[in-house]
C-alpha cells in the first residue's frame, strides 16, 4: 500500500473516473489493471472525501459500460479504496466514446452547479468509437475533463478530443502513472 500524501484537497468537486478495462490492459502486461485502480487511490487519497467536500464515483468500460459506484455512495475513504479495489477487470474491445456518455448519464446527471464537475478517462488503446461528440457533451455541461492515455497504444487525437483542453491530457506508462497524480490533483482542487 502506498502512503497518504500529506496535503489534501478540501473542496467541493464530484470527481468521477472512466477507467478502460479492455483487454489491451492486461495483455500489455500482467497486473497492469491494477495498477490503474492504485493510480484512483492514490488520486483519491489526494482529495477530502465527505459530503461536504468531495465525492467519488466510478465507471468501468470496455465493449460495455457499468457504474462501478456513484457520486453518492461512499464518504469514507476506507469504504471508497476497498470500492476501488473491487472494480472487475471485463477484457473485450474499447468503447471510450460509450463510456462517457455513460458517465455524464449516471455519474453527472442532476448534478449541482454549487460543485466542480472532473472527470477522468483513462485508456490504454484507441477507442473503437467516436469520441468527440461525448466529450463535447460534458465539456458544455461543465465537466473538466482529464484524458489520461496509458501505456504506448493510445491515440493522442482521441485524447485532445476528450480532455477539456491540451492542458488536460497527460501520458504515462503503466508504471509510471503515480507521477502524475499531483499535477491532476492540483489542477482539479483548483478547478482549472
Amino acid at each position: 500500500m502506498f502512503l497518504f500524501p500529506c496535503v489534501v484537497c478540501r473542496a467541493k468537486i464530484d470527481l468521477a473516473f472512466v477507467i478502460d478495462a479492455s483487454g489491451s490492459i492486461e495483455a500489455s502486461g500482467r497486473g497492469n489493471f491494477k495498477r490503474c485502480l492504485d493510480f484512483v487511490k492514490r488520486l483519491v487519497a489526494s482529495f477530502d472525501i465527505s459530503p461536504r467536500y468531495t465525492r467519488v464515483g466510478a465507471v468501468v468500460y470496455s465493449s460495455r459500460a457499468s457504474l462501478a459506484f456513484g457520486l453518492n455512495r461512499y464518504y469514507k475513504k476506507r469504504q471508497l479504496m476497498n470500492a476501488i479495489d473491487r472494480i472487475p477487470y471485463y477484457r473485450g474491445g474499447t468503447r471510450t466514446g460509450y463510456a462517457l456518455s455513460y458517465a455524464r448519464q449516471y455519474l453527472f446527471k442532476g448534478r449541482s452547479r454549487r460543485r466542480t464537475g472532473v472527470l477522468v478517462a483513462m485508456t490504454d488503446g484507441r477507442s473503437g468509437d467516436r469520441v468527440r461528440s461525448s466529450a463535447l457533451a460534458l465539456h458544455r455541461s461543465g465537466i473538466q475533463v482529464f484524458a489520461v492515455g496509458i501505456g504506448k497504444n493510445y491515440d493522442i487525437r482521441q485524447l485532445v478530443q476528450i480532455a477539456s483542453s491540451k492542458r488536460h491530457v497527460y501520458v504515462a506508462g503503466f508504471k509510471n502513472l503515480p507521477n502524475i497524480v499531483r499535477v491532476i490533483k492540483s489542477k482539479a482542487c483548483k478547478g482549472e
